[in-house]
């Protein structure tokens, strides 16, 4: 579970999947009428492929619970009291309306909002600076326009990174890869942005991509497939004919043929064996200029939020102030796609809740 994580993948090393792990999350969905699956790659998702089938059951689970839900109010301030409690404030935007309520417990679990961020400053807690994680990359090539759709089952890509002063972990992964019409997406490209988005942050989503087409294919065997190829269709056009152990589809060939500036009119028989070595070359390591991310809200998820150090991972309760709890996405914490993020943000409200629960009953 933890290698999903790019923030919190050392801290999440103990006990805190066990309390309430994939299984148990899985197991509660499929109980409730929701049926999933999962990816080769671990990733679960509804079967439906629809957010709402998650949405509709928790909201008529919170409505049998009887738990109130509230909209159109926001929690503005949070201070302690001397009594060991907290008094919020909270307003309604569209009315001057203003509420204050003593709470004996709070749990903050507002995802990637500004106001969970000053909730917790109020109360005491440092924040590390949010940036964006799990995002596409624009690429600087107006051919890649035309293979808008395109999907590889799996590449190998590497990201590069400019303008850093230090020395970065390398930046590699693989996985399937989209184009889009902006430039290149897909689980492989979110998970190098995820791993790298602070470096990507500092280096102003500026680096160079390396990408790798046929990664279980070494050099010298994508070679003499080419040359196989040749004498075996030495009559037909570059265009109409490529390895059918390639799997492209026509666009990415001609792509390929064009970024090395060959027609795709002339004979197979009329390559020269170096001309094959240099599309061989492009093919396991063919390189894209990423100059930005995808457009502002495009992201998933916020790398950044209250520190791990702050808070006690066996409970959710902040090191700082007593009675105080976070869990979810206002950590700093991130996984990838898949449903690591929820899983993360379930797991800890399980154990906040719990302990909200113990706490209040030993009170009682």
């Amino acid at each position: 579970m933890v290698k999903h994580y790019p923030r919190g993948h050392r801290e999440l090393r103990g006990s805190f999947f066990s309390t309430h792990g994939p299984l148990d999350t899985m197991a509660w969905f499929s109980d409730h009428g929701v049926k999933l699956k999962t990816e080769s790659d671990g990733r679960v998702f509804p079967f439906s492929d629809s957010s709402s089938s998650i949405i509709d059951c928790l909201m008529s689970e919170a409505k049998q619970r009887g738990v109130s839900i509230q909209t159109g109010k926001v929690l503005t301030t949070a201070s302690p009291t001397n009594r060991g409690k907290f008094l919020l404030k909270i307003e309604k935007r569209s009315i001057d309306y203003v509420e204050n309520v003593e709470a004996d417990y709070v749990l903050i679990a507002s995802g990637s909002s500004k106001q969970g961020y000053d909730l917790a400053t109020q109360l005491g807690h440092s924040i590390v600076d949010p940036v964006p994680s799990l995002f596409t990359f624009k690429i600087h090539d107006s051919r890649l326009a035309e293979l808008s759709g395109v999907t590889f089952p799996k590449v190998r890509a590497r990201l590069k990174l400019e303008n850093l002063q230090r020395n970065i972990p390398q930046l590699t992964h693989e996985g399937p890869m989209l184009v889009t019409h902006w430039g290149l997406s897909g689980p492989v490209i979110l998970r190098l942005s995820a791993w790298g988005a602070r470096h990507l942050c500092s280096a102003c989503y500026a680096g160079t991509l390396f990408v790798d087409f046929l990664p279980e294919t070494h050099l010298e065997g994508l070679k003499a497939i080419l040359i196989q190829h040749k004498n075996q269709y030495p009559k037909q056009k570059l265009f109409n004919s490529f390895p059918p152990s390639f799997g492209f589809v026509k666009r990415f060939w001609k792509y390929i043929l064009d970024r090395e500036g060959m027609s795709g009119d002339i004979l197979w028989a009329s390559i020269s064996n170096n001309s094959l070595i240099a599309i061989a070359s492009l093919l396991k390591q063919c390189v894209f200029e990423v100059r930005g991310k995808g457009q502002f809200k495009d992201e998933f998820v916020t790398a950044g939020g209250v520190p791990l150090s702050e808070i006690s991972l066996n409970t959710m309760e902040s090191k700082i102030r007593p009675h105080l709890f976070f869990a979810g996405e206002v950590l700093n914490v991130d996984g990838l796609t898949g449903g690591f993020n929820f899983q993360n943000a379930w797991s800890g409200g399980y154990i906040a809740g719990t302990s909200i629960g113990q706490l209040a009953l030993f009170v009682g």
